[in-house]
């Protein structure tokens, strides 16, 4: 199946019936909701509540209405996949298995007892996957005419793999948070894994309490575990040639705030860490190197609702909702002396997050705390920073920047209510589900509606195309960036999650299904092919 997915007004309007609308998208019936219905984002709830940690409305604590909600940042899974393999641990039968988006054959390689994490290895083919039950990581690289598999112990019960972006290096731990696996790991170890063929040991280090994210400098030589009470930072190559030891944490806040009210971001040079608080108008940002624990403090107008930093490292972008400013502070120069920060006046926008293009040149902000139809367009490498502000037809939940940086996908936040009881077409409109594509040079939107929310979505490397999963209408959305037109395929079963195979020149789409099922789509004709059951008896439909 293949078409537009717009709309049709015609289509829209029932015959003999005084309300404007059609076919259910999923909204419900009617428009008053109550506590406990599920939500994505405080959108989506009634007035004067809020989408709480597990995705439920639910009444603010405080008394009065709340307040604007908090700004709520998505990020979308993505499989494990390398330039040409698809990655999945079969879990129950033991095997994780591989397969080449080329020719679509399935090799299944023996890995412990319950493999179920898995992620890629950076610059090859391999991939390296965690094992509970076994405690320990396998190291799977295919050679042509197999596998080569290596297997090292870890602490028991990790369940989060973290590679860094050189594929040298690896650190497998324990996420309270996480929901794979079911035991108890440690609150202070964590296992650091060398990868290099020929090269491959596991060692066993003692961290910060309780690790709560791990990120890499861009040189992939330190990894640093956030925890509870600062940033380990990890020497790779140090760690992995001498024997296990303590990496006590450099604390980046004050003792008595506590972790769950801190967003802990290192630079790219791994030379600093920036901090933002919960309900402190400033940012903090700290030595990691040169003399380690060392904070500045920098006072701003408001609270910052989102912080990013630009892929050099380099800058902090602190969005500051209140003020209706943004906040450029160059790292470290502007942490000694404040003085040196740029405002960017955006009185005349609304914005609450920040979403980067991948070369840093220009961001766009936006809001998806309160209904707000706009976007704005922050030009990041100009002087004075010139901002333009766009209209949409819908509120926006979250934004995603192609990687040439041309073109925006914004996914959109749906009004409560069943858009076919709607009254109006504003109304029709803002009670559909949907997103939009956005050119950055001009600001022209295609607004597609969907018969569900979009889910996972990746471009093509070149972001001349975008592929949407849609889960609960068994759809993935093609569109083309350059001409706006979208297609459909129809799939057999609910897609999860989406991801790009370069060297195979397709994209692929995970689905659910009891023996496993993925599909693939051709870069340049659309052609869609599926495998389904990954053992060596996989079906293959084109």
């Amino acid at each position: 199946m293949r078409g537009s997915i717009l709309l049709a007004l015609a289509a829209a309007c029932g015959a003999g019936n005084s309300s404007f609308g059609g076919p259910s998208n999923g909204g419900g019936g009617g428009t008053s909701l109550d506590a406990g219905v599920s939500c994505l984002s405080s959108n989506e709830c009634p007035t004067g509540m809020v989408c709480d940690e597990f995705g439920m409305c639910e009444a603010p604590s405080s008394a009065g209405d709340g307040g604007v909600p908090p700004e709520t940042e998505y990020t979308f899974s993505q499989p494990a996949s390398t330039q040409r393999y698809f990655y999945v641990a079969m879990t129950a039968q033991n095997e994780l298995a591989r397969i080449d988006g080329q020719t679509l054959a399935v090799t299944a390689t023996p890995v412990g007892h319950t493999p179920a994490v898995v992620a890629a290895i950076p610059g090859s083919d391999a991939a390296v996957v965690l094992d509970t039950t076994d405690s320990a990581a396998t190291i799977v690289r295919p050679t042509g005419v197999g596998d080569n598999v290596v297997t090292l112990a870890t602490q028991p019960n990790m369940n989060r793999l973290d590679v860094d972006p050189t594929g040298r290096y690896a650190i497998a731990w324990f996420d309270l948070d996480s929901t794979q696996f079911g035991g108890i790991g440690s609150f202070q170890d964590v296992t650091v894994l060398a990868l290099a063929p020929g090269g491959e040991l596991a060692v066993d280090l003692t961290v910060g309490f309780r690790p709560r994210d791990v990120q890499f400098d861009a040189a992939g030589t330190h990894a640093y575990v956030i925890t509870q009470d600062g940033v380990s930072a990890i020497d790779l190559a140090y760690a992995t040639t001498h024997p296990p030891t303590i990496v006590p944490p450099i604390p980046v806040a004050d003792p008595s705030v506590s972790a769950d009210d801190l967003e802990v971001d290192i630079t790219a040079s791994g030379a600093y860490a920036t901090v933002r608080q919960s309900g402190y108008a400033g940012l903090r940002v700290v030595d990691l190197v040169a003399n380690p624990g060392q904070a500045w403090t920098l006072p701003l107008a408001s609270e910052p609702t989102d912080v990013d930093l630009s892929p050099d490292g380099t800058r902090a972008y602190a969005v500051l909702r209140d003020a209706k400013q943004l906040a450029i502070v160059d790292i470290p120069a502007d942490a000694i002396d404040p003085s040196g920060i740029d405002i960017v006046d955006l009185s005349d926008a609304t914005l609450g997050s920040l979403a980067l293009s991948p070369d840093g040149t220009r961001g766009v902000l936006y809001t998806n705390a309160t209904l707000d139809k706009r976007l704005t367009l922050v030009q990041l490498d100009t002087p004075g920073y010139p901002h333009v502000t766009w209209p949409l037809q819908k509120s926006v939940r979250a934004v995603g920047i192609s990687p040439s940086g041309g073109s925006a996908l914004v996914l959109h936040a749906k009004v409560p209510g069943d858009p076919s009881t709607a009254t109006s077409f504003d109304q029709f409109i803002d009670e559909s589900y949907g997103y939009s594509l956005v050119d950055l040079a001009s600001g022209f939107a295609k607004l597609e509606i969907t018969p569900v929310d979009p889910g996972a979505f990746v471009y093509t490397p070149d972001g001349g195309k975008l592929y949407i999963a849609l889960g609960a209408s068994n759809q993935l959305h093609i569109a083309n960036v350059t001409n706006g037109i979208v297609t459909i395929d129809a799939l057999g079963s609910p897609p999860t999650s989406v991801g790009i195979l370069p060297d195979a020149n397709s994209a692929f789409v995970s689905q659910t299904h009891p023996l496993g099922r993925v599909s693939f789509a051709d870069f340049t004709t659309d052609a869609m092919r599926t495998v389904t059951g990954f053992d060596l008896n996989s079906k293959v439909v084109p």
